[in-house]
């Protein structure tokens, strides 16, 4: 089939079904780590992904950006010349690996220090020291992946996704089985889980890695390549290219970084202004950190795989000058992401409530599931804009438009939260990614070409009568057939909305196959 021989489509499949693979287990987890830890200790332990988040940015994240873009622009030799992707991934590695080693001998011994002066929670600080082993496997684990984007390989990291997260899960699920340990020594556990988790990850790519390269390493290059090698090497120092690139985009997602973790930090803050105890408002981060957002942001498995994909893609077309490319990625990216939007806007919002309460027993992780449903097509459709803009090499204008959001998420945080509580820092949530997503959208709006009636109108007509009918059926399944669980109840239904959705989506040329087969 045609629509599997493109790199992107191939890709973004392969790694939606990693995603989806993935969250699944790690939906799960949630729910059992939310059982073996309680709320406010897993408010705590979600206090530490914000010190990992500024770690990873300065060792990982914009290194592995770095190899893809440059990896994605050195397949087309019309600007580039021939820079190899080996040397790439070597320098790239290098640089990961001194900064990783340097960040976590920091952390270790200064755990302390960080988790009260910054974290705010003493509490924090054993998590911390266990996290700081993870720094190196992760910030090669990284590069790796970067390289396989790079080349629009997505198999390899897509398989380490779904081995890093079930050697996690069964590595703590193992040692609670046979120690069955009381709630803090289970978050001592949770912790080296992820670190678990991240080597076995680790030892796959470098595994996978090396035998990619024993196979190509005895192949003989073509003449033509071996003389555009020699002409060109010297005029390409690989790791200053690297070097250069990873500095500016490291230090943009650093600062983005550094904003979303004084946003997640001061959160139980401000709910202490606001008149809660300290244990309440450790719950409530819990609750919605650790129990709301993960379902909101399940469905994005498929958003992040075309974001993932999209950048080495629209890096090569940028390089190749191939307008046509671009306009075509920017569309396909912009219209699927948001009819993905739209369907999980409408489960959420009439199911939200429902969720929280039977996966977690908590009635207020369904009404936040409620409330922050309607991110759902802003939030997709935004993060395929920004690894679109990042592709062209425009990364000051995506870290304009991400600090200007997240200073509104903050502002929120600090001016309303207090007075309102966190209903006003979830209006924050979604009015900041609101403003992002149009942002980004009319500086791309000359390479999307827009059709309201099949992107928008009836979709949404759609799902507001399906969502009608499946609400009225899910109570009657439940009032009529005694004894039916709640949860495949549930699960059924959403199947059913989903199915029904994307037949309409077929039926009413929404979607077509010329267009998938492009």
């Amino acid at each position: 089939m045609k629509f599997f021989q493109s790199k992107l489509i191939k890709g973004t499949i392969i790694l939606t079904i990693a995603g989806i693979i993935t969250r699944i287990i790690g939906f799960f987890y949630r729910i059992f780590l939310a059982d073996i830890l309680g709320p406010e200790l897993l408010g705590i332990y979600q206090l530490i992904f914000p010190i990992y988040g500024i770690c990873f940015t300065i060792y990982g994240a914009g290194i592995q950006t770095a190899i893809s873009q440059i990896t994605g622009t050195a397949t087309s030799n019309r600007k580039t010349g021939y820079l190899s992707p080996a040397k790439i991934l070597l320098s790239g590695v290098t640089l990961s690996l001194s900064l990783s080693f340097i960040i976590s001998i920091f952390v270790y011994y200064n755990s302390g220090w960080i988790a009260e002066k910054i974290i705010l929670e003493t509490a924090c600080a054993p998590y911390l020291k266990i996290m700081a082993v993870l720094f190196p496997f992760c910030g090669l684990s990284s590069c790796i992946s970067g390289y396989y984007y790079g080349i629009q390989n997505a198999s390899v990291p897509a398989c380490a996704q779904i081995i890093e997260q079930l050697s996690r899960v069964l590595f703590v699920y193992l040692i609670y089985l046979f120690t069955g340990s009381g709630s803090e020594t289970n978050a001592i556990i949770a912790v080296w889980g992820i670190v678990a988790g991240e080597i076995c990850g680790c030892i796959f790519s470098v595994i996978r890695l090396a035998v990619s390269f024993s196979k190509t390493k005895h192949k003989k290059l073509d003449k033509s390549t071996s003389r555009n090698i020699k002409r060109t090497s010297g005029r390409h120092p690989v790791f200053k290219t690297l070097f250069t690139l990873s500095v500016m985009l490291t230090a943009t997602k650093l600062i983005v970084s550094l904003l979303h973790s004084a946003e997640a930090i001061f959160i139980p803050a401000a709910l202490q202004k606001f008149g809660c105890s300290p244990s309440d408002a450790l719950s409530i981060y819990g609750i919605l950190s650790g129990m709301a957002l993960p379902f909101i942001l399940f469905p994005s498995a498929i958003s992040n795989a075309f974001a993932v994909m999209l950048l080495p893609s629209i890096a090569q077309a940028q390089a190749e000058n191939d307008t046509y490319k671009i306009n075509k990625s920017v569309t396909f990216a912009t219209k699927y992401n948001l009819l993905i939007g739209w369907l999980c806007l409408c489960i959420f919002i009439i199911y939200g409530k429902d969720m929280g309460i039977l996966f977690f027993n908590n009635e207020s992780a369904g009404s936040y599931i409620v409330t922050l449903s309607w991110l759902c097509p802003f939030l997709y459709v935004s993060t395929a804009f920004t690894s679109i803009i990042n592709g062209m090499g425009h990364t000051q204008l995506t870290f304009v438009i991400t600090v200007f959001g997240l200073i509104v998420k903050i502002y929120f945080l600090i001016a309303l939260v207090p007075v309102y509580g966190i209903k006003a820092y979830l209006a924050g949530m979604l009015i900041s990614q609101v403003i992002m997503t149009f942002m980004e959208g009319f500086y791309l709006k000359k390479y999307i070409t827009i059709d309201n009636i099949h992107w928008i109108i009836l979709p949404c007509l759609f799902l507001i009568l399906e969502g009608m009918v499946s609400g009225r059926l899910y109570n009657l399944v439940l009032s009529y057939i005694p004894g039916i669980a709640q949860i495949p109840a549930l699960l059924l239904i959403c199947a059913i909305i989903s199915i029904l959705y994307i037949l309409f989506l077929f039926v009413s040329k929404c979607i077509t196959k010329a267009e998938l087969a492009k």
